[in-house]
């Protein structure tokens, strides 16, 4: 299979440009507003494929099976085409030194390109740096860490007052991700800082003493504790709440092999209303790992 991108300034123009060159079989992968490395070559980007003769399937196949095997390789083509640009695209910004009279903002930029970010994102965050950078505007440090705080949107639902209740949130995600300490944390500055009355239950049986760091945590703040060991112990503990109006829940750490340990659980978490379910992910992960671990 052959794919290749044109660019030209309207999109029907570069499907006409694939037409040309691949002939009218060539099939349509993705249309798209042409990355800014590549936007000389005009305004949009089509991807286009072309499968040779010899692989089109014989006419007596079945239509059905046929028609569904190429929508499975159509997305595959598009997951890798994604990450193809993605990686060019990283590439692209990484070799591009940023023109600047303040060799520091080099420096930055590669520090931001090495932690994944990005890299049109990077150029927005050096731009508005620059920005700020007034006399007096205080050390380049101070600034980027502005920029980038200021890109973080922060929900505030835990900490909101409830007239319909406790508010009980679930915390989900891979083993070492920081759930348990990240239920700490949140113990105190949604829990403790508004004086309101919190519970904190670990389901973590799975871990060796999973439940213990926890039970110190509760400990030391002076919360509720309660180990549940299924769904269905959950499930009660929901029924049975008093006077609590903050409910934390620690869950066990799942990788891609614990999956069907981790059904009855995921589907309770997903059905129960009133439940939220928050992911943990560390944020100093690679972008393609969050996104897979998502």
């Amino acid at each position: 299979m052959r794919i290749k991108s044109f660019y030209a300034n309207t999109v029907e123009a570069a499907v006409a440009l694939a037409r040309r060159e691949l002939g009218a079989e060539a099939m349509l992968v993705e249309s798209r507003r042409a990355p800014l490395e590549a936007r000389h070559l005009g305004e949009y980007e089509v991807v286009c494929a072309l499968v040779p003769e010899a692989a089109a399937p014989p006419a007596a196949q079945d239509t059905g099976a046929h028609e569904t095997r190429l929508a499975a390789e159509l997305a595959e083509m598009r997951r890798q085409l994604d990450v193809m640009g993605k990686t060019i695209t990283r590439s692209a910004w990484s070799g591009t030194r940023w023109p600047s009279s303040q060799p520091e903002m080099s420096e930055w930029q590669a520090r931001l390109m090495a932690a994944d970010m990005d890299g049109e994102l990077v150029h927005q965050i050096l731009e508005a740096v620059e920005r700020r950078s007034a006399p007096g505007s205080g050390p380049l440090e101070d600034r980027f860490a502005a920029e980038i705080e200021e890109r973080i949107l922060i929900n505030a639902v835990l900490a909101a007052p409830s007239v319909d209740g406790p508010r009980i949130a679930a915390l989900v995600g891979p083993p070492g991700a920081g759930k348990t300490t990240m239920i700490a944390k949140l113990a105190v500055t949604c829990g403790l800082a508004a004086r309101c009355p919190i519970d904190l239950w670990s389901m973590d049986d799975y871990r060796v003493a999973g439940a213990d760091q926890l039970r110190s945590y509760a400990t030391i703040l002076g919360a509720g504790f309660r180990m549940l060991d299924s769904a269905g112990a959950l499930a009660q503990a929901l029924d049975e709440r008093h006077g609590k109006r903050l409910i934390l829940i620690d869950t066990p750490g799942f990788g891609p092999r614990d999956m069907d340990r981790a059904q009855d659980l995921a589907r309770f978490l997903s059905t129960r209303p009133g439940l939220m379910t928050h992911l943990v992910l560390t944020a100093s992960t690679k972008s393609a790992d969050l996104i897979h671990v998502a």
